[in-house]
C-alpha cells in the first residue's frame, strides 16, 4: 500500500477527499490528516508518507513551505499534489519548481480529476522506486498495518515472551516509555442510514477511526488500533497510574472525541476504559478489563471505567476460555489446518449446552477472530470471505445473544477458515519468507541472528529455520551471509569506505572476521577483490 497524508485547514475538505475515491482501489492508505502546515511537517516526519495532498494556503506554514522543507530533508519522496482556491500562475510556477506531481483547483475538483492526478502520482512513485530502495519503502508503506498487528498481539497475549515484544516494539519505532498506559475499547454505532455491510459502511468506519486518531492526537500522543470496522482500541500513555489523577482528564478526552465524531459522521461512540498498567507488556490486562466492562457501556450508551471491584470477575472460572492460546497462535502462523480444526472443535464442545456461558463464549470467538486478522497475511479478507453470504458479515458475532448463536458462528468460522487456508498454504509461506528477506535487507548493519529475527516475526527459531530453508532453498544463516557480502561488494565498487568501515556498516565484530567470511564466500579476500576491480578499470 502507498501511504498518503491529507493536509488542509478545512475539515470538510479533508472529509471530502477521504470519501471522494475508493482509495484501496489505488493501493493507497490514508495514514493521517493535518490541519496546518506545521502539523503536516511533523506528520510527514513521523509517518513518512509516499504522497501528500496539500492545500497551498494553510495556517502556520503554507503547503509550498512544507514541500520546500520536506524536499530538502527527504528528496523526491513524498510527492505533493497541491490544492488551492486561487487560480494564480505564481502558485503553479512554484509548485512546478518543487517538482509537484500535480496542481488542482478546488472549485474544479471532481472524482475523475482527482483520480487522474493520483494515477499520475502513483506512476511517478513507481519510477522512483529503485531496486535498492524498494524493501525500505515497502516497509514504510506497511508500517501502519504492522503496528495494528503489534497491538492486537499485545492485547491478546500472542507474544511468546517479553523479549519478542521488545524487539517488535523497537523495530516498529513505538514509544511506550510513559510511566503507565491504559486501553479503551470503543464501538461505532449508527447511523441507521448506512447499510450493515458494503462500501458505505467501510468508508464511514474507516473515516471515523481516522478522525478519532486526528482528534486524540491533537490533544496528546496515543495509539489507535482498528480491531474491525465497528470496533477500535485506544492506548493512552499516562503520567501516573493512580486513577484519581488521570480519570477526569481521560473522561473529558473521550467525550470530546465522541462529540467531534458525532458532529462529522452522525455516529455514536461508546466505550469502556480498562485499568492502568505500569508495564506496557501487560496491556492485555487493561484490554481484558475494558472488554469486560464493554457490556455496561452498551447498556448505558456512554463511556464507563473498569473498577477494582470488578477484578474478581476477570479471574472467574471460564472467563478466558482459550487455554490453548499459544497452540492456536501456532496453528494460524504455520497454517496447520488440522490442529486449528481440532482446537476450535474442542472450544465449541466446552460451550455446548452451557447457555450461561454466552459472555465468555463471545469473548473466545472474538479472540480467535482477532488472532486470524492479526496473524494471517490477509486475515481481514479471509474472514470477510468466510462470512460473505451473511447480512452483517463476520461482525454478526457482536450481536449474538445466546451461546448457541456463538457456537454456530464458530462452526462457520472453523470450516471456512480451514478450507481457505488449505488452498493458500504455499503462497502464505512464500510471503512470510519474502517478509523475512526484506527485513534482512533493511537491517544489514546488525548481527541478524536466527533467534532475534524469529522473535521479530513471532515465530519459534526452529520453525522459521525450517520454513526458510524449505521455501527459499537456502538456509537462513547462508542467506544473511550472502546478502551481506553482496552488499559489501557493492560498497567497494562505489568506494564507500575502507574495509574496516564496510565491515562495521554490515554489523561484523571485526574487519578480520569480515575478511574471513568474505573469502569463504568469494574465494578471495576483500583486499584482493578491490585490487582486481581496480586493475580491470580502463587507465586514463
Amino acid at each position: 500500500m502507498i501511504k498518503m497524508l491529507i493536509a488542509d485547514d478545512e475539515a470538510l475538505v479533508c472529509i471530502g477527499l477521504q470519501s471522494m475515491l475508493k482509495w484501496e482501489d489505488y493501493q493507497i492508505e490514508i495514514v493521517g490528516i493535518a490541519h496546518n502546515g506545521a502539523q503536516a511537517e511533523e506528520m510527514i516526519e513521523s509517518l513518512r508518507p509516499d504522497l501528500v495532498i496539500s492545500d497551498i494556503k494553510m495556517p502556520v506554514k503554507t503547503g509550498l513551505q512544507v514541500a520546500e522543507s520536506v524536499r530538502d530533508k527527504y528528496g523526491r519522496i513524498p510527492l505533493f499534489i497541491f490544492l488551492t482556491s486561487y487560480e494564480e500562475f505564481e502558485y503553479a510556477r512554484r509548485a512546478i519548481h518543487l517538482q509537484a506531481a500535480d496542481y488542482l483547483v478546488k472549485l474544479e475538483l471532481t472524482p475523475q480529476i482527482l483520480a487522474e492526478s493520483v494515477q499520475k502520482a502513483v506512476a511517478m512513485l513507481g519510477e522512483y522506486q529503485t531496486v535498492e530502495s524498494y524493501p525500505s519503502m515497502l516497509y514504510r508503506s506497511n508500517l501502519h498495518a504492522l503496528r495494528d498487528k503489534f497491538f492486537i498481539r499485545l492485547f491478546n497475549q500472542l507474544f511468546e515472551n517479553k523479549n519478542q515484544f521488545l524487539l517488535q516494539r523497537d523495530d516498529l519505532e513505538l514509544d511506550l516509555s510513559a510511566p503507565a498506559h491504559l486501553v479503551c475499547s470503543c464501538r461505532i454505532q449508527g447511523p441507521e442510514s448506512v447499510p450493515p455491510r458494503g462500501d458505505k459502511l467501510v468508508a464511514l468506519c474507516s473515516s471515523t477511526v481516522q478522525m478519532a486518531k486526528d482528534t486524540l492526537a491533537s490533544s496528546r500522543p496515543c495509539f489507535v488500533t482498528s480491531l474491525d470496522l465497528r470496533n477500535f482500541a485506544i492506548v493512552l500513555p499516562l503520567s501516573d497510574p493512580d486513577p484519581t489523577h488521570w480519570m477526569p482528564e481521560v473522561e473529558e478526552l473521550l467525550h470530546h472525541m465522541a462529540e467531534v465524531l458525532h458532529s462529522y459522521f452522525n455516529v455514536k461512540i461508546i466505550g469502556a476504559v480498562g485499568k492502568a498498567v505500569e508495564d506496557p507488556y501487560l496491556l492485555h490486562e487493561s484490554y481484558l478489563a475494558a472488554r469486560r466492562a464493554l457490556p455496561f457501556a452498551l447498556d448505558q450508551q456512554s463511556f464507563v471505567f473498569f473498577t477494582q471491584s470488578e477484578a474478581e470477575n476477570l479471574a472467574s472460572p471460564g472467563v478466558d476460555a482459550i487455554v490453548s492460546r499459544s497452540e492456536i497462535r501456532r496453528a494460524f502462523e504455520e497454517l496447520d489446518t488440522h490442529a486449528l480444526h481440532t482446537m476450535i472443535t474442542n472450544l465449541i464442545d466446552r460451550f455446548n449446552g452451557r447457555p450461561e456461558l454466552v459472555v465468555p463464549a463471545t469473548d473466545a470467538a472474538c479472540n480467535i477472530l482477532y488472532m486470524a486478522t492479526s496473524l494471517l497475511a490477509d486475515g481481514e479478507n479471509v474472514v470477510e470471505q468466510i462470512f460473505e453470504n451473511e447480512p452483517e458479515g463476520y461482525r454478526a458475532i457482536y450481536k449474538k445473544q445466546t451461546t448457541q448463536g456463538v457456537i454456530d458462528w464458530l462452526v462457520q468460522f472453523r470450516d471456512g477458515c480451514c478450507e481457505i487456508l488449505s488452498s493458500r498454504k504455499q503462497s502464505y509461506k512464500e510471503q512470510i519468507v519474502r517478509n523475512v528477506q526484506d527485513y534482512v535487507k533493511r537491517n544489514l548493519n546488525s548481527k541478524l541472528s536466527l533467534n532475534q529475527v524469529a522473535d521479530v516475526f513471532n515465530f519459534s527459531p526452529n520453525y522459521l529455520s525450517h520454513l526458510f530453508s524449505k521455501t527459499a532453498k537456502i538456509n537462513f544463516v547462508e542467506y544473511v551471509t550472502e546478502t551481506k557480502i553482496a552488499a559489501a561488494k557493492e560498497m567497494m565498487v562505489r568506494g564507500e569506505g575502507r574495509i574496516y568501515e564496510i565491515s562495521q556498516k554490515l554489523g561484523y565484530e571485526s574487519a578480520f572476521y569480515f575478511s574471513k567470511v568474505f573469502k569463504k564466500v568469494e574465494g578471495i579476500s576483500p583486499r584482493e577483490f578491490i585490487q582486481r576491480m581496480n586493475s580491470s578499470l580502463p587507465s586514463s
